[in-house]
């Protein structure tokens, strides 16, 4: 994070964007987030990023927020539009698991670049107008360049295609002498990125417990691939499948060891490990 203290702009060059942090606010990286907090406001903004159009983010806002581990947050009224690029709605419900009030801005980037998603968030009986202002005010101060990441993308297109990738995991587990429990799992999943665009998918998992007869499962697909921009601003693997579920994979590589979504695969070609293309 760059960040002027004379003029308080945040900029994020590698993504492409700055904002102003609010007057009596301040802020600190939270993983791939920024939070603001202030000692005088109740609430917290969070600032995180997301690939969507406007057309997407509408459609979003009309849906119940629900994460499954103590978010769930119900649209209230209707939908503003705070200019061309940017949407607001406010919710009610849960946040981590505690009552909150919240007014979500979203912001579509005109570039065509990474947008960004405004959180802004307090108890109930402590929701204000005022850090309900101090988050229009923060949109409203984002400024958005466009970067060139078509090259870095385009390398890892051309390292990947024509290769199979491979995940292996197993554990097994001996259990205690005494009461001679045990149990083991393994996993294993290949991808196969043809040259055409299209990929072949198999997967197949066993658990085993306390000599039970193991539990399998197996799933196949194919459809097509492609690199793409996370919504996180690096470069992700995107599997969309012929019967339209869409995957995606963090692509990184570190310690010449490829890794997606920080599971190590490995990618071969040769003999019995070459990608299955036709």
């Amino acid at each position: 994070m760059a960040y002027s203290q004379e003029s308080n702009r945040v900029n994020y060059s590698q993504l492409g964007l700055s904002f102003v942090i609010p007057n009596q606010w301040q802020g600190s990286e939270v993983g791939d987030a920024v939070l603001l907090q202030s000692p005088t406001i109740p609430g917290v903004i969070l600032i995180s990023t997301h690939n969507q159009t406007l057309a997407q983010l509408k459609a979003q806002a009309n849906q119940t927020i629900n994460d499954n581990q103590g978010t769930y947050l119900q649209p209230m009224g209707s939908i503003e539009s705070l200019n061309s690029h940017t949407i607001a709605r406010t919710y009610q419900g849960t946040l981590e698991g505690n009552p909150a009030q919240s007014y979500i801005i979203t912001l579509e980037n005109p570039t065509g670049g990474i947008g960004v998603t405004i959180l802004v968030a307090a108890q109930p009986e402590q929701f204000s107008e005022e850090i309900k202002k101090a988050g229009i005010a923060l949109a409203a101060s984002f400024e958005f360049t466009k970067v060139d990441r078509s090259s870095e993308l385009a390398e890892w297109k051309a390292w990947l295609s024509g290769w199979r990738l491979t995940y292996m995991h197993s554990y097994n587990s001996s259990g205690s002498a005494d009461v001679g429990i045990y149990g083991g799992i393994s996993a294993q999943r290949i991808i196969d990125l043809c040259p055409q665009g299209n990929f072949n998918f198999s997967g197949k998992s066993t658990v085993i417990m306390d000599g039970m007869a193991p539990n399998s499962g197996n799933s196949n697909g194919n459809g097509i691939w492609e690199i793409v921009l996370g919504a996180d601003a690096t470069p992700h693997l995107r599997l969309t499948f012929s019967n339209g579920e869409v995957r995606e994979y963090k692509l990184e590589f570190r310690e010449e060891k490829l890794f997606l979504n920080g599971e190590r695969y490995f990618r071969t070609n040769d003999g019995d490990n070459d990608p299955r293309c036709f």
